[in-house]
């Protein structure tokens, strides 16, 4: 798989002039209280998210194959696995009564795409319809295509709008609480990759999303009545993040994920709360426990074996900036 630039490098190489042209933010920014006005805007550019069982994954996703990418059922291309700064953001109102105290209507996310590997999916040859395609693109032979083609699976998350969100900005110290609400469909695609010495760009193809006739199949069930009816599944709980908060987790102590495995260069799970710094930059982190995985039995069972499961936390954490 081709690397990609690091988040940190991408964001020094574009520079933070440039990230706040692009989202039409101001740049009056100030550390903790001493940010002036009625409000406050909280910009997300970072997530990191953790789902015991399921995933460990940050966004935007340095796993994402670069590539030209093609939506099938348009035959254009499309950037919908292209994540951009900020992942999202929302505007806090300071309490007449008490500026430390905020609140804010809750927020859409981008749509936030991460690589997938779920149990299950067995190695799928590209059809003659995706080899067609990607000789149409490159200009290259089918037997060189077919060879180097694979399914690519690509969860596509967002966070939802629930209840509307309470924080607090005393100082350096920042929180909000909210429900956080995190609902996923799985893109399936397949992905062209020249081999070395081919100058040819690698090719995406977007063919749809799982649905539950695909399901069935895989868990070798009857065809179901909604064969067509795109899977859904979620997370949604209520928590408070913090820059005061931590989550560190070892490894080894951990189940091991089954749609997103722990990365081996990586021997703990490790979410760590900064204060608001003297230009905004602040990094808050939240976690549940007991939460309830929102998903159709058969998505359950294909992914984890089991109808139901139990003992699931489920954390989070965001960086970004506070703005004036």
């Amino acid at each position: 798989m081709a690397t990609s630039i690091a988040r940190r490098d991408f964001l020094k190489c574009t520079g933070a002039a440039a990230l706040l042209g692009a989202t039409g933010i101001t740049s009056q920014r100030a550390s903790g209280a001493e940010i002036p006005g009625t409000g406050v805007t909280q910009r997300i550019d970072e997530v990191e998210l953790y789902m015991t069982h399921y995933a460990l994954f940050e966004e935007p996703d340095p796993k994402v194959p670069p590539a030209l990418y093609f939506d099938a059922s348009t035959g254009m291309p499309t950037s919908e696995l292209l994540l951009t700064s900020p992942v999202s953001q929302r505007v806090l109102h300071r309490s007449s009564r008490n500026p430390t105290e905020l609140t804010g209507a809750a927020e859409t996310s981008k749509v936030l795409p991460y690589v997938v590997e779920p149990p299950g999916f067995p190695p799928t040859p590209p059809p003659p319809a995706v080899v067609g395609f990607v000789q149409a693109v490159t200009g290259l032979p089918a037997a060189l295509i077919t060879p180097n083609t694979s399914i690519l699976l690509v969860a596509m998350g967002q966070f939802l709008p629930t209840t509307a969100v309470a924080g607090k900005l005393a100082g350096a110290s920042f929180l909000v609480t909210k429900e956080v609400h995190f609902e996923v469909r799985i893109r399936i695609g397949f992905l062209f990759q020249p081999p070395a010495g081919i100058p040819s760009p690698a090719v995406g193809l977007l063919v749809g999303y799982l649905d539950f006739g695909l399901l069935h199949q895989l868990i070798q069930l009857p065809p179901p009545p909604n064969a067509s009816e795109i899977v859904i599944y979620s997370w949604r709980s209520t928590m408070t993040l913090s820059t005061e908060n931590r989550f560190v987790r070892p490894i080894a102590s951990e189940p091991p994920p089954v749609a997103d495995p722990f990365e081996d260069d990586i021997d703990q799970i490790r979410f760590i709360g900064s204060h608001v710094d003297h230009v905004g930059r602040y990094t808050i982190v939240g976690h549940a426990e007991h939460v309830e995985f929102l998903a159709p039995p058969e998505l359950v069972q294909f992914l984890f074996g089991q109808t139901s499961l139990a003992d699931v936390e489920f954390a989070v954490q965001e960086k970004g900036v506070l703005l004036g």
